[in-house]
């Protein structure tokens, strides 16, 4: 996974190593999950309800999830109750060089604004051509806050460097075959 850090860069998670800013990425829009995740503490995997975009998910409705009691939220960073369900977008990217994959995955706002900018002009690339898809570059930015005491607030950004095919990104072998391939060294 790749995460835009608090000091306007992008890491990737694992091993909080930053990305090249030089590098590459063909942007697997058509890839992209959407939807509502809610993390249940240390040990307890997230509940999720998300889709692919592209394949026609349509985010449910906030109160549909449940948990709308916010005498019952704990408090966020603010000290204020904050909804335990985030609105999640994970864009899938491949590096243009090493052809390794990655997932961008973002809960806050501006973040969901990038993705959302890059998946406009997918979408107009669509429109032109359905073969093609975009090569980025992730590139921090920002903008000065309205109120001043917050001053500069960093925004990843994906800057568009081209397009490629979508057939030269490259495919996982999934067949039986791959996947049975154990082979015994003599």
């Amino acid at each position: 996974m790749i995460k835009f850090s608090k000091d306007a860069s992008f890491i990737t998670s694992d091993d909080d190593e930053a990305v090249d800013e030089n590098a590459e990425f063909i942007a697997l829009c058509d890839e992209t999950l959407v939807g509502w995740i809610k993390f249940n503490g240390d040990d307890t995997p997230p509940d999720r309800v998300q889709g692919l975009l592209y394949d026609g998910f349509i985010m449910p409705a906030r109160d549909a999830l449940g948990d709308t009691d916010e005498t019952q939220w704990q408090p966020g960073l603010s000290g204020k109750p904050e909804d335990p369900w985030k609105h999640q977008i994970c864009l899938v990217l491949q590096n243009a060089k090493t052809r390794e994959l990655f997932t961008f995955v973002t809960t806050s706002q501006t973040g969901r604004r990038a993705i959302g900018n890059l998946l406009r002009h997918f979408d107009r690339m669509q429109r032109k051509d359905e073969t093609e898809v975009p090569v980025i570059k992730l590139k921090p930015g920002g903008f000065n806050h309205r109120d001043s005491r917050v001053g500069w607030v960093a925004t990843p950004q994906f800057c568009i460097v081209g397009s490629v095919p979508r057939d030269s990104a490259a495919k996982p072998n999934t067949s039986v075959a791959a996947d049975m391939n154990d082979s015994i060294p003599l």
